[in-house]
């Protein structure tokens, strides 16, 4: 009865540690993928809308779309 009860705690400290190392390997990040950026320093790739920003072609379609959603407020 001993034994049994010796080996059930056994196998579960054994899954307990099972689950744990898989855990954290799960929240793992290769400090090689990690981009640090400048504050306040945009360094993506260009923005497409930025072009169009400011247009009148764009403040028309955006307050059509306002308009068309927030007339019962």
């Amino acid at each position: 009865m001993i034994t049994s009860r010796t080996h059930m705690s056994r196998w579960r400290l054994v899954i307990g540690l099972v689950f744990t190392t898989v855990l954290l390997v799960g929240c793992y990040e290769d400090p090689k993928d990690v981009t640090l950026y400048d504050p306040g320093v945009y360094k993506g790739d260009d923005d497409p809308l930025m072009s169009r920003s400011g247009t009148e072609e764009l403040e028309s379609t955006l307050h059509d779309r306002f308009q068309a959603v927030q007339t019962d407020r």
